[in-house]
């Protein structure tokens, strides 16, 4: 769907939104997102979280399901979400070049595929574009039988990767190890713990920390430096919700989980809705 319908459909639901300020809208998005969405991308991202509706179109793309992939396909179109991440590899390619490659998994509604990216596109985990929770769109891949056995998805020099949705994993679903990632979560402390740290280097640094929760758990979370500075600016408050944005995840106390802040990471929350 093109930029100018999905506006359209915005102003239709949301009269008080003018079109110039939902480009502005867009701009400001896309400086936290990065220049791998375009501003069609967006605008969906923006006008789902705003309950706008956009019909599914894919304007000259033949999309087809995870399990109708077989080795042999070329030209192949699929979307899915990211739902594992392995890290990038780099091999010899002739007696000068090297070349990447990195795996994913991507899973829809009837199916999971290995997805195996080269070079350029193996790059976007390495940069950290491409994140576990992510629903995205393959355009231009190839399959072919894996020598473990199985199909995989090739996403070579003419594959496409469109970013359709930013994702937000559930507490359950985190493992050590991952990162970036985006979680969403309820604030499940009275009151966020707040202090000074010296690092190895000499630095005396902030840190606030403080657990979250959903459905499937709970977990700690631990915001460094000028971030923290910044969120208790908010008042945090338990039972507000947060959105934890390119987080990482390592083992903490007694086997848990911690989420922690790095340079890039962001948040954003949501007050409770107190009682009528």
């Amino acid at each position: 769907m093109k930029l100018e319908e999905i506006i359209r459909k915005v102003k239709v639901a949301h009269p008080e939104i003018s079109e110039n300020e939902f480009l502005e809208m867009i701009e400001e998005r896309k400086k936290s997102l990065g220049n791998y969405f375009t501003d069609e991308a967006v605008a969906k991202i923006l006008a789902s979280e705003l309950g706008v509706e956009i019909p599914k179109m894919i304007e000259g793309k033949f999309e087809i399901s995870i399990r109708n992939i077989v080795s042999g396909l070329n030209d192949v179109t699929v979307s899915g979400r990211i739902t594992s991440i392995y890290p990038v590899q780099t091999f010899k390619r002739g007696f000068e070049k090297r070349g990447k490659l990195a795996r994913l998994v991507l899973a829809d509604e009837t199916g999971e595929i290995n997805v195996v990216l080269w070079d350029d596109n193996a790059s976007l985990i390495e940069q950290g574009v491409l994140k576990r929770g992510q629903r995205i769109r393959i355009s231009h891949g190839y399959a072919r039988e894996s020598f473990r056995g199985g199909i995989e998805l090739h996403v070579g020099e003419n594959g496409e990767i469109e970013i359709l949705e930013e994702g937000y994993l559930k507490i359950g679903e985190l493992r050590a190890g991952d990162g970036p990632v985006n979680v969403i979560g309820r604030v499940a402390s009275k009151k966020p713990l707040i202090r000074k740290v010296r690092t190895s280097r000499g630095e005396e640094v902030s840190l606030v920390s403080f657990e979250i929760e959903d459905e499937t758990g709970r977990a700690w979370v631990s915001i460094w430096r000028e971030l923290a500075e910044k969120i208790l600016k908010e008042s945090l408050e338990n039972g507000m919700i947060i959105k934890l944005k390119d987080f990482y995840v390592k083992r903490g106390f007694n086997e848990g989980l911690e989420i922690f802040s790095r340079k890039g990471s962001s948040f954003e929350i949501i007050p409770a809705e107190k009682p009528s």
